[in-house]
């Protein structure tokens, strides 16, 4: 599986297989093995984070039937043969594909052999902020990912699919034990971008012009930027959230960061966490080391340990010694 071995759930029944599923599929109606005279394993893990989810799964065979499925999800199927019905469509799945079921398709069945694959529901606001963001669109401003459909998603190179499949999977794998890293980490974010342009292959060469280096409009973009961050030094930004903010796509904002200050969004907003750290370091306050750290929007005290020595030379505790 692309996650999970270690820390997974294995069944000998297609029924206990289908149960495990539930939360994140309600409208399961049925699952059974195929052929029905061959003895059924298979295994599961799963993830569910801030607006997306994930399943690995593998099985030697199945048949699986849903009323409905009550969120858009991405299925990348890595090995083995599978045949969806869905729509009045019969789509035959061989080699690595990836497919796209929105929300609301109505009844569905998909019957395969020796699966391995990776499932993932969406949330349609995270992907299209994501596709906002790499086209340096203003929030609200609509996009089209043709995403009333099912379809095939499609990168330029087909091995490509199997590679984004294996780099999510492997990264939900590192922190399968504490989700909410990934959360911090902008780990959704990550996933979406990559997304958007498997619905949008094209935007890949389609030229999008930034804002001239110390243009008005880039000087305002990267300030409404700051400000943002700054307000509020312990939240989690991500570049889609950010470059969005901007009305700039992620690689503008990149550059004009890279332009105005000599480092990216993050790198500059982390300096500007422990600067903030630094102070409240500084100052008569009885608050721990560790929460300063997470007030200022660092994931643990260890890792704010260790940027703040890097930065200036010496650990938080020293600095604090200074005030006696």
């Amino acid at each position: 599986m692309l996650f999970g071995n270690d820390r997974c759930a294995t069944f000998s029944a297609p029924a206990a297989f289908g149960e495990s599923v539930l939360p994140l599929w309600p409208k399961l109606q049925d699952c059974d093995a195929q052929p029905r005279d061959k003895a059924f394993a298979g295994q599961s893990a799963s993830v569910v984070l801030p607006g997306i989810s994930a399943i690995a799964a593998s099985f030697t065979s199945l048949r699986v039937a849903v009323a409905d499925n009550t969120r858009a999800s991405v299925s990348f199927k890595l090995q083995g043969h599978n045949e969806l019905r869905v729509q009045n469509q019969k789509l035959e799945l061989t080699g690595p594909r990836c497919v796209f079921i929105p929300a609301g398709s109505g009844p569905q069945e998909a019957i395969g052999q020796g699966q391995n694959v990776l499932m993932l529901q969406l949330d349609p606001h995270g992907l299209h902020m994501a596709a906002r963001a790499l086209r340096g669109l203003e929030a609200g401003c609509p996009v089209d990912l043709d995403q009333g459909r099912v379809r095939f998603l499609t990168s330029q190179t087909g091995p490509s699919l199997e590679a984004l499949a294996r780099h999510i999977g492997a990264t939900i794998h590192l922190h399968l034990d504490q989700p909410e890293v990934l959360h911090r980490l902008g780990f959704q974010d990550f996933v979406y971008r990559q997304l958007v342009l498997l619905f949008r292959p094209d935007w890949l060469t389609a030229e999008i012009r930034p804002p001239r280096p110390g243009s008005l409009r880039e000087r305002l973009a990267v300030d409404k930027v700051c400000d943002a961050m700054l307000a509020e030094p312990g939240a989690r930004f991500t570049l889609s959230e950010l470059a969005q903010l901007g009305c700039l796509s992620v690689r503008a904002l990149q550059y004009a960061f890279q332009h105005r200050f000599g480092q990216s969004p993050l790198q500059w907003l982390r300096d500007q966490r422990l600067a903030t750290a630094r102070q409240r370091l500084l100052q008569d306050s009885a608050d721990t080391i560790a929460q300063i750290a997470m007030d200022c929007g660092f994931a643990s005290a260890s890792s704010f340990s260790a940027f703040y020595r890097e930065r200036y030379g010496e650990l938080p505790a020293q600095t604090r010694t200074r005030r006696f």
